[in-house]
């Protein structure tokens, strides 16, 4: 006889739900995917109908990021479009919007602004989150809409998709404080590490869920986009980058070119550094697959070490069989990490030599999850109880 919570899991997952996520991520080709993406793809292929809403972007935008600004404009601005198979994604385009600025003064004086940004949804959000089973509220700058979804769905389960510490990403004081009211009223809380639980307010129902991979992408065989015989490291991802670490290890090891995806670069460009900026997922996966080496560099204080559980970047290396070069802070223990210093360190030359020594070994993928798993096993934490 089954357990009633293997009952409850197995209508859960057979169950399509109707699913409002809210975040400031974008979904538009050639930008960067994060996990929250790769969960909403997976609940609209197991069935389910799936709005992916862009919020915490406005006219203010078009002044740091013109081309986003434009991308949205012209496809999702307060709308929503179908972009696959029960998936639509829009953004909400106010002609303002309330943001972090990491300035502390301006800090103090954003509290108003978020809450009144907070306080107000448009038609075609507030339509779909009406009758929405499930409202999943990404950390960041959508929680400040959680009592406004409360007011639109009352009945709907409340999910916080919560992915980093609101400190590490320079969110406002504010936000911090909604939170911490917020998450005892949530259902579920899921976070990909057990380090950021323990540093989350009190009071919540915190699921642990690790991080996944896209198989699939990185299963296909695609042809290396690096020159025949080059030795290469690859670092994806602009979250506290360590623009000096890379400066360093550049210098020690002229003949290996360091790919870097996602962050922006301050100082003199090494000759064997090379900027891409942001690109779509899918296009940087042959760059990692047929890389020498992972790059995780992390500037990091010991209340970010977090990220050796929840970073993309470590699952996505280690299923490439790639040596990660990393901080010593980070409590990796998989056997491809290579750590160094994270001040002072004196041997970057032996740090690379090492990591292009290690063995690219099929065991490095064991126990790393698929997004398959991380969305039904999120869906099945989200209906609990």
């Amino acid at each position: 006889m089954f357990h009633h919570k293997a009952i409850q899991k197995t209508i859960a997952a057979a169950t399509p739900r109707k699913i409002v996520i809210l975040t400031s991520h974008v979904f538009l080709p050639g930008y960067r995917k994060a996990s929250v993406h790769f969960v909403a793809q997976n609940w609209a292929e197991q069935g389910n109908q799936v709005y992916f809403t862009t919020v915490g972007h406005s006219w203010l935008t078009y002044a740091k990021d013109r081309p986003r600004f434009l991308a949205l404009s012209a496809h999702q601005a307060n709308h929503f479009e179908l972009v696959r198979q029960n998936l639509w994604a829009g953004a909400y385009l106010p002609p303002i919007h309330a943001f972090s600025s990491g300035n502390a003064v301006l800090d103090r004086l954003s509290e108003g602004a978020f809450r009144l940004y907070g306080s107000y949804l448009p038609k075609f959000a507030r339509e779909q989150i009406a009758d929405a089973d499930l409202v999943v509220i990404e950390s960041g700058s959508a929680l400040c809409f959680f009592d406004t979804v409360h007011r639109y769905n009352p009945e709907a389960r409340l999910l916080y998709f919560c992915r980093d510490l609101l400190k590490s990403v320079g969110a406002a004081s504010v936000l911090e404080s909604i939170q911490e009211r917020a998450i005892p009223q949530f259902d579920t809380i899921c976070v990909p590490s057990r380090l950021l639980a323990e540093r989350l307010p009190a009071g919540g129902n915190v699921r642990f869920i690790p991080q996944g991979v896209d198989a699939r992408l990185f299963d296909k065989k695609q042809p290396s986009p690096y020159p025949a015989g080059s030795r290469n490291a690859v670092s994806v991802g602009n979250m506290l980058f360590d623009e000096d670490a890379v400066a360093a290890m550049a210098a020690a090891a002229p003949e290996v070119t360091f790919h870097i995806f996602g962050a922006q670069w301050h100082g003199p460009l090494p000759a064997n550094v090379v900027i891409y900026g942001e690109r779509d997922f899918d296009s940087i996966v042959p760059y990692i697959r047929h890389a020498d080496i992972g790059l995780a560099p992390y500037r990091m204080t010991a209340g970010e070490v977090y990220l050796s559980e929840s970073s993309l970047k470590l699952p996505q290396y280690s299923y490439c069989r790639l040596p990660i070069l990393m901080p010593d802070l980070i409590p990796y223990t998989g056997k491809n990490a290579i750590t160094y210093r994270l001040d002072g360190e004196d041997d970057w030359r032996g740090k690379i030599d090492a990591a292009l020594a290690l063995p690219h070994s099929a065991s490095l993928r064991k126990g790393i999850m698929t997004w398959h798993d991380v969305a039904r096993q999120t869906l099945e934490a989200a209906f609990e109880g």
